[in-house]
């Protein structure tokens, strides 16, 4: 399910209600700042994800005097329009509810996997200077869609490692504690295997789109996975026995998949180093791109890029480079704007243009 053919938000930030029926090429939504463009991609982003990229609290979210927002949409294969499903959330400050074709569901991956978004933002560059986590997630993003098996093994391994830093913290004893630490091993190393093999399919495809981009660098790009314990260690069950005393002391758990990481290079530079900001944007245009035609070789379907102030992001010549590809590769992109003139129009027939004020959508 790679297409929205409409989308519904109801009492979401500042739009009382809108509806909107998508075009299967770029979706254009223009408006001042603050009118409500980012709700829009935040909004879809919700739906997918089960999170927000800018609130921590539901009641964020919620218009103000509401006690709940509700998010619809119904996708469609790119391949035949007549298998659609529908995807919705309910969400209040107590709970959330979430519906595939009307059934109550209590995985979100089940609406992931039907609604297979990426998203870009003015702050999507931080992907290279922050902590690993954002890593982990673009890394496992990918994991999830290529190997069915990832989420089971990625939500054992979560409760695994909950379990046991709460036993150390609790400072139960040692032998009680390390009940958990075969379990952990064993789930960190079948992670461990995905990871790399992902990455490893992946590396081909950023190479392309680095070309693409940035055709001024000489240096080809290359990823140095990190597996959250020392490189080269024989065994992890003893590396994590002889680390027993460290890891009670911290009161969490030092080594396993949970620790991951990603070092972009080119050449022998780091990314970061050897990086404009500018090229940093780039660089995370790349990857996205990398990961979206992975995605469709995969699965067979493309997916649905979510770009918010694209202007912001990249200067003119790469604004239309970065549109011809998403047109190339057949994927459905919805792009915010505080102007029309600044987003060259490919073809008319596949797109649409909205235009948001004060959190109502008009359409041209």
């Amino acid at each position: 399910m790679t297409r929205i053919n409409q989308l519904h938000l109801q009492h979401f930030r500042n739009c009382k209600q809108a509806h909107c029926r998508l075009a299967p090429g770029l979706n254009l939504f223009v408006g001042d700042n603050a009118a409500g463009k980012t709700s829009l991609i935040e909004g879809i982003w919700l739906l997918a994800t089960g999170r927000s990229f800018r609130a921590n609290q539901s009641q964020q979210l919620i218009q103000r005097e509401q006690d709940r927002t509700t998010l619809f949409c119904e996708v469609a294969s790119s391949h035949d329009d007549h298998k659609i499903h529908r995807l919705g959330l309910q969400k209040s400050a107590q709970q959330t509810l979430m519906r595939v074709d009307g059934e109550t569901t209590r995985n979100q991956s089940d609406i992931a996997r039907l609604l297979p978004v990426q998203l870009l933002t003015p702050e999507s560059h931080r992907l290279l200077e922050e902590g690993p986590k954002a890593r982990r997630q673009f890394m496992d993003w990918g994991c999830f869609y290529q190997t069915p098996e990832f989420i089971h093994l990625w939500r054992q391994q979560r409760k695994i490692l909950k379990q046991r830093n709460v036993a150390l913290k609790k400072r139960l004893p040692k032998a009680q504690i390390q009940l958990w630490d075969t379990q952990l091993v064993e789930t960190s190393l079948k992670i461990d295997e995905i990871r790399r093999d992902y990455l490893q399919a992946l590396t081909p495809y950023l190479e392309t789109f680095c070309d693409a981009l940035m055709p001024e660098l000489k240096e080809s790009v290359s990823c140095h996975y990190r597996s959250g314990w020392p490189k080269n260690t024989p065994d992890l069950y003893a590396l994590m026995a002889q680390n027993f005393d460290k890891d009670s002391q911290l009161g969490h758990t030092q080594y396993g998949s949970h620790r991951a990481d990603i070092r972009f290079r080119f050449g022998q530079q780091e990314a970061m180093q050897t990086l404009s900001r500018g090229q940093q944007k780039l660089f995370v245009c790349a990857l996205l791109l990398a990961q979206a035609s992975l995605h469709e070789k995969v699965v067979q379907e493309p997916v649905i890029m979510l770009i918010d102030d694209l202007p912001a992001e990249l200067d003119e010549t790469h604004r239309l480079k970065l549109l011809e590809l998403l047109q190339i590769l057949n994927i459905q992109h919805i792009v915010t704007s505080t102007a029309e003139s600044l987003i060259p129009i490919l073809n008319p027939e596949t797109t649409s243009v909205w235009h948001i004020k004060q959190g109502e959508f008009s359409q041209d």
